[in-house]
Formats: C-alpha cells, sequence, structure tokens
C-alpha cells in the first residue's frame, strides 16, 4: 500500500512540477500564455499519467474515454428502447376497441358470415378472433396510393376508428386460415403494409392486378385500386398481428404461396 501511495506522490510531483516548468519558461513573455500552456500539460500529464494495476498499466484518459462511450452507449440504447416502445404503443391505437357482431352463416371451421351492428357485412375468424371487410373502393391519384391514405381509409369505414387497414401479417392469417379460398378476390390492385416491431418501420406493399385479357387499357394505366379492412374482435390483441406474431419458416411459406400464385 506503502509502495503505491509513494507511486501517487512522485506522479503528483512530477506532473506539477512540470506544469510549473512550463509556467516559468512561458510566463517571461506572457503570464497568461504561460498559465494557459501550464494548465495544458497538467492536463496532459494527467490523462496520459501510466496507472498501475494488476500487473498492467493503463491511463486515466483511457479509462475517462470508456466511461464515456459506455455513457453514449448507454444512452443510445435507450433512446432506441423509447423508441420502440412509443412505436408499439402507436401499433397498439389502431384500433379504438373490440366489434361486436352477429353471425348469418358458417363458411367452415374456422370462418363466418357476419354482420357488424346489424347491417355492415363482415367476415370473422376464430383462431385469430379478427374481423375481415369487404373490399373497399379506393381512388388513387397517382400510380401508387400513399400508406397514409390507405390507412385514412379503412379508419373512415363504419363504425370508424374501429376499423385498420390490413397488414402483412393478417394477410398471411387469412392465408393460413383458408381465407383466400373463401373470401372474394380482390377485384382490382390492393395495398397494405409490413410492421416490423424490431426495426420500428411501416411499410407499404402492393399486389398490383393485371387488366383482363379482353381490356383495351394498358398496365400502366391500370391504377384502380380496393382496401380491406380488419377490426378485432372479443379477446384479439390490442394491435392485430405485426411480423414477431409468426415464425421465419411459415412466413417464408406464405411468401413463396403468393410468388406461386
Amino acid at each position: 500500500m506503502s509502495i503505491i501511495l509513494a507511486f501517487y506522490a512522485i506522479a503528483i510531483l512530477a506532473i506539477i512540477g512540470a506544469a510549473y516548468g512550463v509556467f516559468r519558461v512561458f510566463a517571461v513573455r506572457s503570464r497568461v500564455l504561460g498559465a494557459g500552456l501550464a494548465a495544458l500539460t497538467l492536463s496532459t500529464l494527467v490523462l496520459l499519467w501510466p496507472i498501475p494495476g494488476h500487473g498492467t498499466f493503463t491511463f486515466l484518459g483511457e479509462m475517462l474515454y470508456r466511461e464515456l462511450d459506455r455513457a453514449l452507449d448507454r444512452r443510445a440504447r435507450e433512446a432506441k428502447q423509447r423508441a420502440k416502445q412509443a412505436f408499439v404503443e402507436q401499433v397498439e391505437a389502431r384500433f379504438y376497441g373490440p366489434l361486436n357482431f352477429s353471425v348469418t352463416k358458417r363458411l367452415s371451421d374456422h370462418w363466418y358470415q357476419v354482420l357488424v351492428d346489424g347491417a355492415l357485412p363482415a367476415w370473422y375468424e376464430t383462431d385469430s378472433r379478427m374481423l375481415w371487410s369487404e373490399w373497399l373502393a379506393f381512388e388513387a391519384d397517382a400510380s401508387l396510393p400513399s400508406l397514409k391514405a390507405a390507412k385514412a381509409r379503412c379508419q373512415g369505414h363504419p363504425p370508424q376508428g374501429h376499423w385498420a387497414l390490413i397488414s402483412e401479417m393478417e394477410n398471411y392469417l387469412l392465408w393460413k386460415a383458408g381465407g383466400h379460398k373463401l373470401l372474394p378476390r380482390a377485384p382490382a390492385s390492393t395495398i397494405s403494409y409490413l410492421v416490423d416491431e424490431n426495426m420500428s418501420m411501416e411499410m407499404p406493399t402492393y399486389s398490383l392486378s393485371r387488366p383482363a385479357a379482353n381490356s383495351n387499357r394498358q398496365p400502366t394505366e391500370y391504377r384502380d385500386y380496393v382496401v380491406r379492412c380488419v377490426a378485432r374482435g372479443p379477446n384479439a390483441p390490442p394491435g392485430g398481428y405485426v411480423r414477431r406474431d409468426v415464425s421465419l419458416e411459415e412466413w417464408n411459406r406464405y411468401q413463396l404461396s403468393k410468388a406461386s400464385n
């Protein structure tokens, strides 16, 4: 212990002595210049003076750099976590709440035709506990409609605020439950979107329809779009379903099925 104390005492004296020497040399020209260079010498030697520890040496400057790097990394992780939490809350706010409905017809073990609010036709799937709307006409001035506009179309579907634009994950659930064989096919091009919670991103996805064989319209002119909306049934997840809710293997199988259609 006494050896360590002696080392630090010598280090302090050497550092102060070096700073004082610099001051004496340059104070002849200017005491302000001498004081500034002495302070610079003092701080530099403090940061670069070797500190013994466990058979090796380290430097105070290195230790401060490591601590600063850790603090910045911790702040970055905390900011990323806050952004991710805000994104999750945004996803969960897609729906005002669940919708009640009455069954009008059973289509299969999982699918039912239903009426929402006693008049609005829809489909209900028992495993996901979600409701699917009819295809809704969607006017698009551009060749590809925006995600914001497609979301607004579903938000306005009655009862307003209870419906949301279908996500790719919910398209997967429809496909997995055989809904693509029971529900009406899209009469035009469609837009949905992919929700990636890991990257806190939403990306629009498009399925472009081709003109009929007897149509005079060119593919570049075929800009009619429809959207399908989803709503929560009783006990459905607050934010519906996102990419993390399915394994990568199942997801890839679904993507391959789309490519083959």
